[in-house]
């Protein structure tokens, strides 16, 4: 079995689009433009090499319902299995949507 490593990268995008996630149910995938990444203290920085990169990035559905596409989102998300993923119940302040 591969372990993975702890990872956990603040990003900030801006939301192209959003589709259902193909194989996580309640989840969407968001493509984005990456267009700032910072480490976060006490963890691997697998991201930060998406920074101005379109980056298909899992989100949980109900996160993202009613954001439009143009928001800038300021969040974390991880590398898991090859995929970018959002962190699944953030804290409100390592969630943020700012309209376009």
């Amino acid at each position: 079995m591969v372990q993975s490593t702890d990872n956990l990268t603040s990003l900030t995008v801006r939301l192209r689009t959003v589709t259902p996630h193909p194989r996580l149910r309640g989840w969407d995938v968001a493509t984005v433009d990456v267009v700032a990444t910072a480490p976060v203290p006490g963890h691997a920085d697998l991201l930060s090499q998406r920074l101005g990169r379109l980056l298909d990035l899992a989100v949980r559905h109900e996160l993202l319902s009613d954001v439009p596409a143009g928001s800038t989102l300021r969040l974390r998300a991880k590398l898991a299995t090859g995929e970018a993923l959002a962190e699944p119940h953030p804290a409100a302040s390592d969630f943020v949507v700012q309209p376009p």
